[in-house]
């Protein structure tokens, strides 16, 4: 039996709502259920994500500056990615495929410099986190 693409679209959908819906029922400052980062675990520095779970739960409950705190990037990236979700369940759920979505190399390498700069800003202290 194979699912057709609008039941697996439906399926990724089901999965993240049911999994925001535990991050905005459960705080990960007061729960220690959730992952802990391994590169801070063996190096104590943050990486670009460190905060990032928090600063969703921040998100999810419109405390804008309390997410900026924890991870000022994620809290920037968190709703272009539900934007860009968002997209591509409509298209796949209405059109019956998943539109290409190709990025051109030159936004992918920005995107590698803007997270290698940010993890190197907040671990020397000029960004302000957690």
């Amino acid at each position: 039996m194979s699912l057709s693409i609008r039941q697996r679209a439906h399926g990724v959908a089901g999965v993240l709502l049911v999994g925001l819906g535990v991050l905005y029922s459960f705080s990960p400052t007061e729960h220690t259920f959730y992952p802990r980062c391994p590169f801070f675990a063996l190096t104590h520095l943050l990486c670009p994500g460190c905060g990032g779970t928090r600063a969703v739960y921040q998100l999810l409950h419109l405390h804008i500056q309390e997410a900026l705190r924890y991870n000022a990037l994620i809290t920037v990236l968190f709703p272009l990615a539900c934007a860009g979700f968002i997209f591509w369940y409509y298209s796949t759920v209405r059109y019956g495929r998943s539109p290409r979505l190709q990025l051109p190399r030159s936004v992918v390498v920005c995107l590698y410099v803007v997270f290698f700069l940010f993890a190197v800003l907040r671990n020397s202290g000029l960004i302000f986190t957690i």
